[in-house]
């Protein structure tokens, strides 16, 4: 298998869906360290046939960066602003509850949904997410194939179309 370069984005639409009339992909930042899980939720997000492009980020810090448009994230053409965050919890450096926190503290930010989703069933952490602002909290499924559901219904429930603000 060949190395994943991470903040690259997987794209999850389909190529054999030229037919359609195209409708502008909502992207989703996925904060999660763990490369493993964010290889299957490309995979996932690809078999679900989801009109949503992965921007995936493994640190913290580049998630606030990537959210303010700032850095190497300064190019909203490239790392358009996101739809929807997927934020794991446990996380070296910052934790998921620090970036939500970061995220809320935000004018620009404050409606940005958030969807926490983390290993953990421990019901202080979903105390503590949804205390922080979290919309959603979803532990990540067992297996591959009730991953591809939970895609396919965060799919749906998704704006169709892309978010289109600049920076913070």
């Amino acid at each position: 298998m060949k190395k994943l370069e991470k903040n690259k984005t997987d794209g999850c639409i389909p190529a054999g869906k030229l037919s359609k009339p195209a409708r502008k992909p909502v992207t989703v930042l996925h904060v999660d360290d763990d490369p493993n899980d964010t290889t299957l939720l490309r995979v996932a997000c690809a078999k679900a046939d989801v009109n949503f492009e992965l921007q995936n980020i493994g640190d913290c810090t580049e998630a606030m960066d990537y959210l303010s448009g700032t850095g190497k994230y300064a190019d909203r053409v490239q790392y358009q602003f996101p739809g929807l965050v997927l934020l794991d919890l446990k996380m070296p450096k910052a934790t998921g509850l620090e970036i939500l926190k970061w995220i809320r503290s935000h004018s620009m930010l404050k409606h940005l949904p958030v969807i926490v989703l983390s290993g953990s069933e421990l019901q202080e952490d979903m105390h503590q997410a949804f205390a922080g602002g979290a919309n959603s909290y979803l532990v990540k499924p067992p297996n591959f194939s009730s991953l591809v559901n939970m895609v396919k219904d965060i799919g749906a429930q998704l704006p169709k179309g892309g978010a289109s603000r600049s920076s913070v």
